[in-house]
């Protein structure tokens, strides 16, 4: 791999990091299938890459990466929270929702070129949200994982960002990003869909969940939850966790 190449990520999820080695902090995730650009090399296995769909940099390790197959067929972006595979070597995977397949016309499924046989029935696996706030919904329960982007762990942006994607939207990877997308909405006028943000005391944008009516959030916060939503902010168990800052409001369809 070189400066300027294409790769795509064949492992189910591989972390993105801060620095060049695997002590350092995970910034975001890829999903199976995503694509990157390398920005630079590092020491051994690093490679310095910018994801395609977000815009995100971040080192990763080479290893579970390749460069992209010359493969024919259409791309189906997995729903399921996770799904069970059977690579053509023989092992099992279990693909996140995000997870980028290629089925071609003879309804053969691979991951940049590597054969692949679904466990059960895939309906399941791309049966696509009604709806962003679905898409999340599936998630609850989740623990909370800072740059995590599947079910094993999300941050609260990455859990907007694969909800988005689930109904065929890329939006921004951070919560300070995401603030700056789509329609402001006067508080009183919300309704289902909208992301709302919340602030720390300087006033920045550190949270953002979505709404699944005007006074009830689902948010990635110690798991994913839901908890009311007051003018002031997010309340649970009579306490105030989180300080209102913005309501946007995004397309719910893909």
């Amino acid at each position: 791999m070189k400066k300027g190449d294409s790769i795509v990520l064949i492992v189910p999820v591989g972390p993105v990091r801060t620095d060049a080695n695997d002590r350092a902090e995970q910034c975001t995730q890829a999903l199976a299938g995503e694509q990157a650009v390398v920005l630079n090399t590092g020491k051994k296995d690093w490679v310095l890459i910018q994801l395609e769909s977000d815009g995100y940099t971040g080192w990763v390790d080479r290893k579970q990466w390749a460069s992209p197959a010359d493969d024919s067929g259409a791309t189906f972006i997995l729903q399921a929270p996770f799904s069970a595979w059977l690579r053509s070597d023989g092992a099992l995977m279990h693909y996140p929702a995000g997870s980028r397949l290629l089925r071609d016309d003879a309804g053969h499924w691979s991951l940049n070129g590597n054969g692949l046989e679904p466990v059960e029935p895939v309906g399941r696996a791309l049966e696509v949200a009604e709806d962003a706030v679905d898409a999340t919904e599936q998630f609850i329960g989740a623990p909370y994982l800072w740059g995590g982007k599947t079910v094993a762990g999300f941050d609260c942006s990455g859990l907007v960002q694969v909800a988005w994607k689930l109904t065929g939207h890329d939006v921004p990877r951070d919560a300070s990003q995401q603030a700056e997308v789509g329609e402001l909405i006067p508080w009183g006028k919300q309704q289902r869909g909208d992301v709302v943000f919340f602030q720390n005391e300087a006033d920045k944008v550190v949270h953002v969940g979505v709404l699944i009516d005007a006074t009830t959030i689902v948010h990635a916060a110690g798991e994913v939850r839901v908890d009311s939503l007051l003018p002031k902010g997010i309340q649970r168990d009579g306490r105030l966790t989180h300080a209102f800052h913005s309501i946007r409001r995004w397309s719910l369809k893909g």
